[in-house]
Order: C-alpha cells, then structure tokens, then sequence
C-alpha cells in the first residue's frame, strides 16, 4: 500500500508518495508541492493518487495535529518550555531522546507560527475528509534510521546527504535523492513512516497526542545497511 508524507511550511507543503516495490524496496511513486493556504488541493491530490495507486496507508505530516491542554503543567521535572507541551512532544524526548525544537500552542493561544497554522487546518481538513493522518517529526525519524545517532544539519550539504543515504539504506529506491532539498527529504521521511506498516505512536497518553517514528528501518534490498 502507498504512504504519504508531507512536510509542512508557511508557504508551501512538499508531498513525497512511497509504495513497495516486488524487490521489497520503496518505490517513490508521487512528489508534489503545492501552496499552503489551499489545503483542499492536497485532499484532491490524495484522491488522484488512490485512483491510480489504489488505498493509501496513511498519510504522516511534519506538524503538529492539535494545540496543546498543557497535560504535563505541573509537571517540575520538566524544562518550563515543555510543561506546556503535548504528551507526543513530551514521550518523544523522554523515550526516543529527540525533543522537539518547539512546542505546540496551547488551547486559546492568540499568535500562532504560521506554519502550525497550515498544519492544524490540514489536519482538519483531511479529518474532513476521511483521509488517515498522523504526526510525525523527520528529524526523530533520521534519528531512528541512524540507530539513534546524530545526524548534520540540514541545512548543510552534509546533512542532506546523510538523510539521502539513510533514506536509501532504509529501502528508499530513489537515485535523485541528494538533489531534493531538506524539504523533500522530511516529506520522504515522514512518507517512510505512512508506508511502514509497523510504525508506532510515541506518547504518554494524558492527551490524544502522538509522534509516529518508525519502528524499525523498512525493508532494504541488497544495498542497505
């Protein structure tokens, strides 16, 4: 089955569609961008691609799905930034040892970051929709694909070749890799996690939160690591 994955800005989303090849491997079978102030545009690039795909998997976004209640408020063993946090945020730091370089915006917040705004109406809108999302972090999933270990930057040219090659070592059939941009790569991150069947959903459980990673590299061919 296709998985999506989309990553998130103030302006645009990249969208990145991952499939399984007979080889095992993930075939990349859709990439888009689209502006971010349109979100039925991506639900009617979903609908295309099921056409010509078959079902989706599920669809994983670079946002977060919801504001914050502040379940862990009171929570002292916690950096001030984080007792406003969600439990995905919180789980995510606390079990996998990635936190988050933001928190979500509690309920009622009057100043949203723009980007955390396309991501809360995408989400909703997808709900809307029918369509299967969840959240997840590609910098966690870098983080899992690395066995934990750190990975460069992003925004240097050694970062976005260490992301390309743990994509392809996490059976990422996709030789133009190195030429995407941080942008595409999150998107092919987190569509790694949609098309994983055995991803899983960091949290604590105060709150309907979670963080999806997955739960292992997926399946490589002869090439992985």
């Amino acid at each position: 089955m296709t998985g999506v994955g989309i990553d998130v800005g103030a302006s645009r989303v990249h969208l990145v569609a991952l499939a399984p090849g007979a080889d095992g491997r993930q075939r990349v079978v859709a990439t888009d961008v689209l502006p971010a102030d349109d979100a039925s545009r991506v639900v009617g690039w979903l609908a295309s691609l099921a056409d010509r795909m078959g079902p989706i998997r599920r669809v994983a976004i670079d946002a977060p799905s919801d504001l914050s209640t502040r379940p862990h408020g009171e929570d002292a063993s916690l950096a001030p930034k984080f007792r406003a946090a969600r439990c995905g945020e919180i789980a995510l730091g606390r079990d996998v040892g990635v936190w988050v370089p933001w928190v979500s915006p509690p309920v009622g917040a009057q100043e949203i970051a723009p980007w955390i705004s396309v991501g809360l109406t995408l989400f909703a809108t997808l709900a809307d929709a029918g369509v299967d999302a969840v959240e997840t972090f590609p910098h966690a999933v870098f983080r899992v694909l690395n066995n934990g270990g750190r990975v460069a930057a992003k925004s240097k040219a050694e970062g976005v070749a260490e992301r390309a090659a743990l994509l392809r070592a996490a059976g990422v059939d996709e030789p133009t890799l190195t030429v995407w941009g941080h942008d595409g790569l999150d998107a092919a991150a987190a569509a790694l996690v949609a098309v994983d069947p055995d991803a899983c959903a960091i949290t604590c459980g105060h709150d309907a939160s979670a963080i999806w990673i997955p739960a292992r590299p997926v399946l490589s061919g002869p090439s992985g690591r």
